[in-house]
């Protein structure tokens, strides 16, 4: 535990905005890392700002205690030098510049200079970043001036001509020479592991790797784990034959769907016919209610006389009039006059939305009927 001082306490919108003397805290963003976390007088810090910090409740001005989670900024410091160590074998082995790093809680993102990104590519750079994390390679942080900095030939980067006063340098091995303010570990081994979740073409003809480092990609092999292990049982067959079941499923399902097409429009046509035959009498039109919205409604204005017929199908609020009797639009918009709906359509068909029900619906027809 530490001591911090309390400059100054604001309630703000979404908790309180504190200011501290000296503050030791990295800010949130800063280099495209997280911020830390921990607690200022027992209240929760929320984020680090770069002037102050919002905190989950009031604390007092002066002296108090500070407890940072170290656990979460070693996770930090895992997940950026594997970003280091990314970039570099990605340069070194590749020519390829990072263009863009971003650390989230759950998953990292580097942006390379690319878009001709293979799957060889993929499993090459992986093995390479374990092998680093494997040969366990020390991390040298060192502070050097601006101009000694200008002098270095193994730089990966050159560092901005902004850049005023003294630079912190990041070394891995002969592997990475790099200007970096962030968190780090002390030896590449500390890494344990690296695993590329996914990757993505993003504006400019450049690629978006989505990564994990140590913990993250131990909680990643755990959980994936465990998803193939419940696979096999629900499909019962072994990890290699996964996606051959799931072919399978994906065959069989779409046969089914077929041969309910099939089925449905049959029953459509002949339920169309039994409809007919019990239509009922509204002035001087033939109307059909069917009093459901699924697929067999959808199908049978196919089967419905509408040049004979006005069909009105649906259920809980939502309905659908197709007919060649009447002008269904001109229909659902004396309907909206008369009551809140929302919908649409066209000379045809029109759907529409709202506080219906059949006796409703048939009420309005009939007085829309009436003025033709």
């Amino acid at each position: 535990m530490d001591k911090i001082i309390v400059i100054s306490c604001e309630k703000v919108k979404n908790g309180y905005k504190v200011t501290l003397q000296d503050s030791p805290l990295y800010p949130d963003g800063k280099g495209g890392q997280l911020g830390d976390r921990g607690t200022i007088a027992g209240r929760n810090i929320v984020s680090v700002e770069k002037d102050h910090v919002l905190v989950d409740g009031e604390v007092h001005l002066g002296e108090n205690d500070l407890i940072i989670d170290y656990e979460r900024r070693k996770d930090i410091e895992v997940q950026h030098t594997a970003q280091h160590l990314f970039s570099a074998i990605a340069y070194n082995n590749y020519s390829l510049n990072t263009v863009g790093f971003r650390m989230s809680e759950e998953y990292s993102t580097v942006d390379l200079d690319s878009k001709n990104i293979t799957d060889e590519f993929i499993k090459n750079i992986e093995v390479m970043v374990n092998n680093a994390i494997k040969n366990s390679i020390p991390v040298e942080i060192s502070t050097f001036t601006k101009e000694e900095v200008d002098s270095f030939e193994d730089m990966r980067k050159a560092v901005s001509h902004k850049v005023k006063g003294d630079v912190r340098i990041v070394k891995i091995g002969d592997l990475d020479t790099n200007a970096c303010g962030g968190f780090h570990v002390k030896n590449t081994c500390e890494m344990q592991l690296f695993k590329i979740l996914s990757w993505e073409k993003i504006k400019g003809n450049y690629t978006r790797f989505f990564y994990v480092s140590g913990n993250r990609a131990l909680k990643d092999y755990y959980n994936k784990n465990k998803l193939v292990t419940k696979l096999c049982q629900n499909l019962s067959c072994k990890e290699n034959e996964i996606t051959t079941m799931l072919d399978k499923i994906n065959s069989d399902k779409k046969s089914g769907e077929l041969e309910l097409r099939s089925i449905t429009q049959k029953y459509a046509e002949l339920l169309a016919k039994e409809l007919m035959d019990n239509s009922e009498n509204l002035t001087d039109k033939k109307v059909i209610f069917y009093p459901e919205n699924n697929h067999v409604a959808n199908s049978l204005p196919k089967y419905t006389e509408l040049s004979k017929y006005i069909l009105v199908f649906g259920e809980s609020g939502q309905f659908t009039i197709a007919s060649e009797t009447i002008n269904c639009k001109e229909f659902f918009n004396f309907l909206k006059i008369k009551m809140e709906i929302k919908g649409g359509g066209n000379e045809a068909r029109a759907n529409f939305k709202g506080n219906l029900t059949k006796a409703l619906i048939f009420q309005y027809l009939e007085e829309y009927l009436s003025k033709l």
